[in-house]
């Protein structure tokens, strides 16, 4: 082999393996193992704005395992959905993994996520929160099988009681988390999660946190979209207030 063919195969040597290390920077990846998932159909979203988008879907191999590759443009929340309809949520940028492990049979209540901070702060949230909610599932059914007996009217003044108690719990730990993590995207995920019906922490009540949310992630991911979008309802937000007070 010559000099002159020798140098031009390096360099498309180089050049080829310049373009795959640039385009596994911008790869993402979700990686999972979860016991009794075997021939199970997972589906992977993202979560925009306004709406979700079916990205791509897998059947788990018979170990369990399975693999997501994703391209994403910025930091961004995705969906892994079963078809049960149950979902855990994920932080993901480019150049992640995400390590995804559990029994199926438990997903998402207690599975393990592990691989970057955003995600670990996430199933911390998850895990508070679904407590809560089976929680409350368990007083509403209790409530329907005792709606016939001859106490069900105190029984109803208890549980509501114990339905407050349970909100306010939720409310603590959210100030919490948001009082902690101001400056991690996932902190949206927390503010506009909704607990029952509606989200815990509201403009109206808890306009501080929304505020305070606002400034801090706009230091950092000034230009991510759902920054931005968090910072148009603030905005629609402070006019709706605007038009409120000049009409009284």
């Amino acid at each position: 082999m010559n000099k002159s063919r020798f140098v031009t195969i390096v360099f498309l040597l180089g050049f080829f393996f310049t373009g795959c290390n640039l385009k596994n920077q911008g790869k993402a990846t979700i990686a999972g193992k979860l016991s009794g998932a075997a021939g199970e159909r997972l589906i992977l979203q993202e979560l925009d704005t306004k709406e979700i988008h079916n990205l791509d879907s897998v059947i788990v191999d018979n170990g369990g395992a399975f693999t997501f590759s994703v391209m994403p443009a910025e930091r961004s929340f995705y969906l892994l959905q079963a078809t049960s309809g149950k979902v855990l949520v994920l932080a993901l940028d480019k150049g992640e993994t995400v390590h995804v492990s559990g029994a199926f049979q438990d997903f998402p209540d207690a599975t393990c996520i592990d691989g970057t901070p955003d995600n670990l702060l996430l199933q911390n949230f998850f895990a508070f929160t679904r407590k809560n909610e089976h929680r409350v599932d368990s007083l509403e059914n209790l409530l329907v099988e005792r709606q016939d007996s001859s106490d069900y009217y105190q029984l109803t003044v208890n549980l509501d009681t114990a339905f407050k108690q349970i909100w306010e719990q939720q409310r603590t730990f959210e100030k919490s988390f948001l009082d902690k993590n101001s400056g991690s995207l996932v902190s949206l995920i927390v503010l506009n999660y909704a607990f029952g019906m509606s989200p815990v922490l509201s403009p109206e009540e808890d306009s501080a946190y929304y505020i305070n949310l606002d400034t801090s992630l706009n230091k950092a991911f000034s230009e991510n979209k759902h920054v931005k979008y968090h910072r148009q309802r603030i905005q629609e937000f402070r006019r709706q207030q605007e038009v409120k007070t000049l009409k009284r």
